[in-house]
């Protein structure tokens, strides 16, 4: 009777994270639609530059604190955990206030110096304003992940996907679409923040007084989590910089568009992944590294086997979706699409199977694979850039994504023959 209710909450855990991975993937994908029709390709471009920055920072801050923060947890008392929650939002807050004051003033500055035109100044103060409350609530839902309530997020991930479903389409009819959008969804993360933290404080509050050092204690091993992060976005996210720089924003519009397309499959990968790293320690523990290996190898397939056959689908489709749903041509369009779905299909390996190495606490490993990894990506991507256009950029992020995960098996591999010996 105990394992049964054991396997139901975990089945609930999971089902409830996956809806909240759905939820925010659906709200994406309705965004993205939205300012593809609405919006110039120079618009969208941007905002979807402002997404990239988003990702990195939100990653950012998820690998420094959540690792560390998961170990901790588990092993703290009740005045622990509260002391350590409560030190972490206290430094995220002081250090992040003092950014976006920073950021304000550069921008302000460069836009009165005739370095930034208006429009994009505006932009960039949106942004500035955006991203604070996205890492606000995220720091949050980070938290909660870690306690495993993801029922509680998903209750105001809701109320957030509400607001932005709510505030993008009213955006689009401002004279500045791009940054209202942005603004927008600024907005709607902090009602999603204050809802999370709001239900943080009653299932177990912090000490609002706890210690800013439980940042600096957590550093040694967040760092090498969070430089892990920034070189796999460098060539996750980073081509829509170099496609900006080499040839113009609006082509950024083009590789959006048609990675859009492939949101959907974050529907079970990403949502799965938003706990993995709490349940893999615990599998770790109990079974070994090669159940581990073999468990999260499973899940991954089965993964992959429902996103080959979406892709499919949307290869069977591209020209109708985006000529009838987004109203935009694009040129290579059908190789983008087939190059976009290759490179999610590695991504779903190379997500649940980097849980075994980060489980084991071998971020430095991890960090020097990704680097590597992400050294390749860039240099392929720009060469391919350069002589075949846009549809350079995703092939240098599968080549990276093929040469981060296969150091990622590697790793495993030698994890499991040490620990046999």
């Amino acid at each position: 009777m105990a394992e049964a209710s054991r396997r139901g909450a975990f089945v609930r855990t999971f089902s409830s994270a996956i809806t909240v991975q759905g939820l925010l993937s659906a709200t994406n994908l309705a965004v993205g639609l939205i300012l593809i029709r609405k919006t110039t390709n120079a618009e969208y471009g941007y905002f979807v530059l402002v997404s990239a920055t988003g990702l990195l920072l939100a990653g950012l801050q998820s690998a420094f604190i959540q690792p560390p923060l998961v170990i901790r947890l588990s092993r703290a008392s009740r005045s622990e955990r509260a002391d350590l929650v409560g030190g972490v939002y206290r430094g995220q807050r002081r250090i992040l206030a003092w950014l976006a004051i920073t950021a304000v003033l550069v921008v302000v500055t460069l836009t009165v110096a005739g370095v930034l035109g208006h429009q994009l100044g505006l932009i960039a103060i949106a942004a500035v304003v955006a991203l604070s409350s996205a890492l606000y609530r995220e720091f949050f839902r980070t938290v909660l992940m870690s306690y495993r309530l993801s029922f509680e997020v998903l209750k105001a991930d809701i109320c957030y996907g509400a607001a932005v479903l709510l505030g993008v389409p009213l955006a689009t009819l401002s004279p500045a679409p791009a940054a209202a959008a942005i603004l927008a969804i600024g907005a709607a993360a902090i009602i999603g923040g204050l809802l999370l933290a709001r239900s943080l404080w009653r299932h177990e509050a912090w000490n609002p007084n706890g210690p800013t050092s439980m940042l600096r204690e957590m550093a040694p091993l967040g760092t090498w989590s969070a430089l892990g992060s920034a070189t796999h976005w460098a060539f996750s996210q980073g081509y829509n910089y170099i496609v900006a720089g080499t040839m113009e924003v609006g082509a950024v519009a083009a590789l959006a568009a048609t990675r859009l397309l492939m949101m959907p499959v974050n529907l079970l990968s990403a949502g799965i992944s938003s706990l993995m790293m709490a349940t893999s320690s615990a599998w770790l523990n109990a079974h070994g590294p090669s159940k581990l290996f073999h468990r999260l190898l499973l899940i991954a397939s089965a993964i992959g086997a429902l996103a080959l056959c979406y892709f499919v689908l949307v290869w069977q489709l591209r020209d109708w979706i985006l000529s009838r749903v987004m109203h935009k041509h694009f040129t290579q369009s059908g190789v983008l699409v087939g190059l976009w779905s290759a490179v999610f299909l590695v991504t779903i390996f190379r997500d649940q199977l980097t849980f075994l190495p980060a489980a084991s606490a071998l971020h430095r490993r991890l960090m020097a694979v990704t680097s590597i990894a992400a050294v390749i990506s860039l240099t392929v991507g720009y060469a391919a850039i350069r002589h075949y256009g846009a549809v350079g950029a995703p092939f240098g992020v599968l080549v990276g994504e093929f040469c981060n995960l296969s150091g990622i098996v590697y790793l495993s591999i030698v994890e499991i023959r040490r620990h046999r010996r």
